[in-house]
């Protein structure tokens, strides 16, 4: 579990530090606070030096990766939103000479930091003509991220990505990471891995798990399962119907509680980061989703990061978990410092007591 956040020259963040970190914790502030791209920060950290990452959607918002489109005559064409121009959204201030730095404290991996920097090297072609003589041919500058990794036990890990014509040129992929991440995103939903997930949660005999979460939400819900009856895989359910429901029928709230809990299992003693927790949860039934996750949470020792721009939501976590459950991060941007708000137990209680402005 991370114990500690440092970031520098990411997106918004010149500096920001957090001293303490918990089991669950809710991430609040105004608008361009930075709390998406705190999350963004500790999924880059648990790519473990990966330049992959650099072209993860999940991190290069809104846009996606090279694609290639073939045309009705059999053309081939490239569609290449990310490169350079993207990347650049990373650094502060859009300033690609200053690396971007993340350094964390994991309780069972100890000191663990990432540096991101941008180099674009000259590099120059040398051939031989058929008198002996050489000639120099300098070739076109290509943008490259650069991932230097420092793990557990002073592993170091140097990785790069290069932007090329028609796509990129990038290292073998990490696999060997200290803790697994998964990341949620309002936009960016996938059925298909629900189900998967599903599947390896029955795998282990633990499926009655999400019903029981998904009954908070609708409590008429009998059974569910993973289906392909509609051609791709999707989680349906049995509500007392003629046939089975698809899930994305049932509601936006029922799609939240599934990628939750599904996440959740998913990355045992990993991090789940979700952005905008409150999305499409009634304020009712807020204290019963948060101990859901709390049970789930401490079932499969997973670590959850979740922003909120909802009282009801931080109000709901104080309730269903007490103060002592969980921690808020609330998030400021002062004469462009950074700075990060943490309440301890007792000034949890006086917020809420006295409905301070904590979002």
């Amino acid at each position: 579990m991370l114990k500690h956040l440092k970031i520098r020259n990411f997106r918004i963040f010149k500096a920001l530090e957090i001293d303490r970190l918990g089991r669950i914790n809710l991430i609040a502030g105004k608008n361009n606070a930075g709390k998406t791209s705190l999350l963004e920060a500790v999924f880059l950290l648990a790519g473990a030096g990966s330049a992959q990452m650099a072209i993860n959607t999940h991190v290069i918002r809104g846009l996606d990766p090279v694609i290639r489109v073939v045309s009705a005559a059999g053309e081939t064409a490239w569609q290449q939103p990310i490169n350079e121009t993207s990347w650049k959204q990373l650094f502060s201030d859009l300033n690609m000479h200053r690396p971007i730095e993340i350094e964390a404290h994991h309780t069972s991996h100890g000191q663990l930091a990432l540096e991101i920097a941008s180099e674009r090297p000259h590099i120059a072609e040398f051939s031989l003509d058929r008198t002996g003589g050489i000639s120099m041919t300098n070739l076109p500058e290509e943008r490259t991220l650069t991932f230097q990794y420092r793990g557990p036990k002073g592993k170091k890990i140097k990785n790069h990505i290069r932007v090329k014509e028609h796509g990129f040129e990038i290292e073998k992929p990490i696999t060997n990471v200290p803790f697994i991440a998964t990341i949620l995103l309002s936009r960016i939903r996938n059925t298909q891995e629900d189900a998967m997930r599903l599947g390896m949660l029955r795998k282990q005999k633990r499926g009655e798990m999400l019903l029981k979460a998904l009954q908070v939400i609708e409590p008429n819900l009998q059974s569910i399962e993973d289906n392909s009856a509609s051609g791709v895989p999707m989680i349906w359910g049995d509500i007392g119907l003629s046939e089975l429901v698809p899930l994305p029928v049932m509601g936006e709230g029922m799609i939240q509680m599934a990628r939750l809990i599904l996440a959740i299992s998913s990355v045992p003693d990993g991090v789940v980061l979700v952005d905008e927790i409150e999305n499409g949860l009634h304020h009712a039934v807020l204290p019963d989703v948060w101990r859901v996750i709390d049970e789930a949470a401490g079932q499969f020792r997973t670590q959850v990061f979740a922003t909120t721009h909802s009282f009801e939501c931080i109000e709901a976590a104080h309730h269903a978990l007490g103060p002592d459950g969980f921690l808020l991060h609330r998030l400021e941007v002062n004469n462009a410092e950074n700075r990060c708000v943490t309440y301890s137990p007792e000034s949890m209680d006086a917020a809420i007591l006295h409905e301070f402005e904590v979002r």
